[in-house]
Protein backbone atom coordinates (compact mmCIF):
# COMPACT_ATOMS: atom_id res chain seq x y z
CA UNK A 1 0.00 0.00 0.00
CA UNK A 2 1.54 3.50 -0.81
CA UNK A 3 1.05 5.97 1.87
CA UNK A 4 1.81 9.88 1.89
CA UNK A 5 2.68 11.42 5.04
CA UNK A 6 2.10 15.29 5.67
CA UNK A 7 3.78 17.38 8.07
CA UNK A 8 0.95 20.74 8.19
CA UNK A 9 2.26 24.00 8.93
CA UNK A 10 0.26 27.61 7.77
CA UNK A 11 3.15 28.49 5.34
CA UNK A 12 4.71 25.37 4.08
CA UNK A 13 3.82 21.71 3.44
CA UNK A 14 5.73 18.77 3.92
CA UNK A 15 4.93 15.48 2.02
CA UNK A 16 6.94 12.30 2.26
CA UNK A 17 6.06 9.17 0.49
CA UNK A 18 6.33 5.37 1.13
CA UNK A 19 4.80 1.83 0.70
CA UNK A 20 4.28 -0.89 3.04
CA UNK A 21 6.02 -3.30 1.67
CA UNK A 22 9.56 -1.45 1.56
CA UNK A 23 8.58 -0.07 5.25
CA UNK A 24 10.46 2.75 4.52
CA UNK A 25 9.49 6.44 4.24
CA UNK A 26 11.09 8.68 1.93
CA UNK A 27 10.86 12.77 1.66
CA UNK A 28 8.57 14.01 -1.43
CA UNK A 29 8.37 17.88 -1.51
CA UNK A 30 7.88 20.58 -0.48
CA UNK A 31 4.24 22.80 -0.95
CA UNK A 32 4.21 26.28 -0.41
CA UNK A 33 0.63 27.02 1.41
CA UNK A 34 -1.57 29.16 -0.89
CA UNK A 35 -4.88 28.75 1.08
CA UNK A 36 -6.45 24.90 1.47
CA UNK A 37 -8.08 24.57 -2.02
CA UNK A 38 -4.77 25.36 -3.97
CA UNK A 39 -3.46 22.69 -1.55
CA UNK A 40 -6.19 20.18 -1.65
CA UNK A 41 -5.88 20.48 -5.17
CA UNK A 42 -2.20 19.43 -5.59
CA UNK A 43 -2.74 16.74 -2.70
CA UNK A 44 -5.15 15.60 -4.75
CA UNK A 45 -2.94 15.04 -7.97
CA UNK A 46 -0.09 13.91 -6.37
CA UNK A 47 -2.54 10.94 -4.86
CA UNK A 48 -3.52 10.29 -8.25
CA UNK A 49 0.15 10.12 -9.76
CA UNK A 50 1.34 7.97 -6.65
CA UNK A 51 -1.40 5.92 -6.41
CA UNK A 52 -1.86 7.01 -2.62
CA UNK A 53 -4.25 4.64 -0.76
CA UNK A 54 -3.58 6.58 2.58
CA UNK A 55 -2.88 9.26 4.13
CA UNK A 56 -1.10 10.23 7.67
CA UNK A 57 -0.74 13.39 8.68
CA UNK A 58 1.17 14.75 11.82
CA UNK A 59 -0.80 16.43 14.68
CA UNK A 60 1.02 18.75 16.48
CA UNK A 61 0.86 17.81 20.25
CA UNK A 62 2.66 19.80 22.85
CA UNK A 63 5.43 18.35 25.30
CA UNK A 64 2.36 18.62 27.62
CA UNK A 65 0.56 15.97 26.11
CA UNK A 66 -2.04 18.73 25.16
CA UNK A 67 -3.02 19.85 21.46
CA UNK A 68 -1.55 23.39 20.46
CA UNK A 69 -3.20 26.12 18.37
CA UNK A 70 -1.54 24.59 15.13
CA UNK A 71 -3.27 20.89 16.30
CA UNK A 72 -6.80 23.15 15.66
CA UNK A 73 -5.75 24.03 12.31
CA UNK A 74 -4.19 20.91 11.41
CA UNK A 75 -7.75 19.12 12.55
CA UNK A 76 -9.37 21.93 10.49
CA UNK A 77 -6.97 21.06 7.01
CA UNK A 78 -8.13 17.60 7.99
CA UNK A 79 -11.85 17.76 7.64
CA UNK A 80 -11.04 20.06 4.03
CA UNK A 81 -9.08 17.60 2.84
CA UNK A 82 -11.47 14.46 4.10
CA UNK A 83 -14.31 16.21 2.40
CA UNK A 84 -11.93 16.57 -1.11
CA UNK A 85 -10.87 12.93 -1.26
CA UNK A 86 -11.88 9.53 -1.34
CA UNK A 87 -8.55 8.26 0.02
CA UNK A 88 -8.69 7.33 4.29
CA UNK A 89 -6.62 9.93 6.47
CA UNK A 90 -5.30 9.27 9.58
CA UNK A 91 -3.79 11.82 11.90
CA UNK A 92 -0.44 11.26 14.49
CA UNK A 93 1.11 12.34 17.31
CA UNK A 94 4.22 14.04 15.19
CA UNK A 95 5.63 15.79 19.17
CA UNK A 96 8.86 16.25 18.52
CA UNK A 97 9.41 15.64 14.56
CA UNK A 98 10.35 18.79 13.81
CA UNK A 99 13.23 19.47 16.00
CA UNK A 100 14.30 15.82 14.61
CA UNK A 101 14.41 17.12 10.99
CA UNK A 102 16.54 19.90 12.31
CA UNK A 103 18.92 17.67 13.39
CA UNK A 104 18.77 16.22 10.39
CA UNK A 105 18.66 18.90 7.75
CA UNK A 106 20.50 22.14 9.37
CA UNK A 107 20.10 25.30 7.93
CA UNK A 108 17.70 23.86 5.10
CA UNK A 109 13.91 23.63 5.32
CA UNK A 110 12.70 20.13 7.50
CA UNK A 111 9.27 20.42 6.86
CA UNK A 112 9.22 17.28 3.57
CA UNK A 113 12.13 15.32 6.49
CA UNK A 114 9.20 16.00 8.93
CA UNK A 115 6.71 14.41 7.07
CA UNK A 116 8.85 11.35 6.39
CA UNK A 117 10.05 11.78 10.29
CA UNK A 118 5.89 11.24 11.02
CA UNK A 119 5.45 8.61 8.18
CA UNK A 120 8.30 6.39 9.32
CA UNK A 121 7.11 6.51 12.77
CA UNK A 122 3.53 5.10 11.52
CA UNK A 123 5.12 2.60 9.76
CA UNK A 124 7.54 1.53 12.08
CA UNK A 125 4.16 1.28 14.64
CA UNK A 126 2.36 -1.01 12.27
Amino acid sequence: MKLLGIDYGDSKVGLAVADTESGMALPYQILKSKGWSDLIVEIQKICKNENIEKIIIGLPIGSSGKESLQATRTREFVKKLEESIKIEVELLDERFSTQQAQKLSPGKDEDDIAAMLILQNYLDKN
